[in-house]
């Protein structure tokens, strides 16, 4: 796991709020001001792969598992057991078909709505990993789509429309790389969508 000592990983893994990814034609400055405001006692992580360069003391840059920056996001979040937080809807389509469950809407969240929601994209991935996992070992990929849908059912306060922004996503590393080994690296990943612009 990188080059951390595992007193280390251990309080990541319990103070991560999340892993930021974004693509690297994008620079969503606003979302990324926003997460600087609302996180200024939290830590949130960012790979390595994605090298950026941007001075932000909560932010920590994680040692890559993955020479790829969409993988190594994904890698880090099932490894510290959080959500991944998506700055614009344009960085979700990085992700591609791995996308396997997710909810639009037309609505419009405040502070208190985001952040609440970044509360239950938490709790989600605890919640589900260890199954997830268990499901990935016996190749079941049916049963993780039926899992994300399931927990999908938690965002009941959000009001879906099709035609709006996709707020919250579940993506699935198993469709990107069949061949992972490491159960660390095969949680289903809820996913937070952060779109400001």
């Amino acid at each position: 796991m990188g080059n951390f000592s595992e007193p280390l990983r251990l309080y990541l893994v319990k103070n991560l709020r999340g892993i930021v990814y974004f693509s690297r034609e994008l620079f969503p400055k606003t979302e990324l001001d926003w997460l600087k405001r609302k996180f200024r006692y939290r830590e949130l992580g960012v790979s390595e792969s994605l090298k950026l360069e941007l001075k932000w003391k909560k932010l920590l840059t994680l040692p890559k598992i993955d020479d790829n920056p969409i993988l190594d996001s994904l890698f880090q979040a099932s490894s510290f057991i959080c959500p991944l937080i998506v700055l614009r809807e344009e960085s979700l389509k990085d992700f591609g078909d791995a996308v396997i469950v997710s909810l639009k809407t037309l609505e419009k969240l405040g502070d208190k709505e985001l952040k609440f929601n970044l509360r239950l994209v938490n709790y989600a991935i605890t919640d589900f990993y260890l199954e997830s996992i268990q499901l990935a070992a016996k190749k079941d990929m049916i049963g993780r789509r039926r899992l994300a849908e399931k927990d999908l059912k938690r965002f009941w306060r959000i009001k879906a429309d099709a035609s709006g922004k996709t707020l919250i996503a579940y993506i699935d590393p198993l469709l990107i790389k069949r061949d992972i080994r490491d159960p660390l690296r095969m949680g289903l990943i809820p996913s937070l969508v952060l779109n400001f612009s």
